[in-house]
């Protein structure tokens, strides 16, 4: 229920109806590692018996990318790909499979993104609002 609460809150804040498809689509991003495609939320949804159109799923992923409750990416193979968890984090690459993983900021050494950000700014005269990290490679051979 906190669950539930949680979404219709942000959904609000956002000035967006809270519906079900909406729910249940923060419910299925919004957690690590996932990273699915339009596609594959709908076969998620449906495979856990909810009855809802590829188009419900579009239309609802496109809103919640406009407000800022979701993000959206390309995957190495040009698939576009949806990313809801809201800790702090980058994405960890693999080029031989291309699976996607998080890493939380707060896993990571401090690094000041404020002043790289700042330093964009003045550098090009733009207002930046959103930044993205990815590091791409693959596992270590060991040898």
């Amino acid at each position: 229920m906190a669950e539930k609460e949680r979404y219709r809150a942000k959904l609000k804040e956002a000035g967006l109806r809270h519906t079900l498809p909406r729910d249940r689509i923060l419910a299925l991003l919004d957690k690590k590692n996932a990273h699915y495609t339009p596609e594959e939320i709908f076969k998620k949804l449906r495979d856990r018996g909810f009855d809802v159109g590829l188009s419900t799923i579009y239309l609802n992923l496109h809103v919640l990318r406009e407000h800022g409750i979701i993000q959206e990416f390309r995957d190495l193979h040009g698939n576009t790909r949806y990313d809801g968890w809201t800790e702090p984090h980058v994405h960890l690459v693999n080029l031989e499979n291309g699976k996607i993983e998080d890493i939380p900021l707060g896993d990571l050494p401090e690094l000041n993104l404020q002043e790289v950000v700042s330093a964009v700014e003045q550098k090009t005269g733009w207002k930046i609002k959103d930044f993205r990290i990815e590091f791409r490679g693959a596992p270590a051979k060991e040898e």
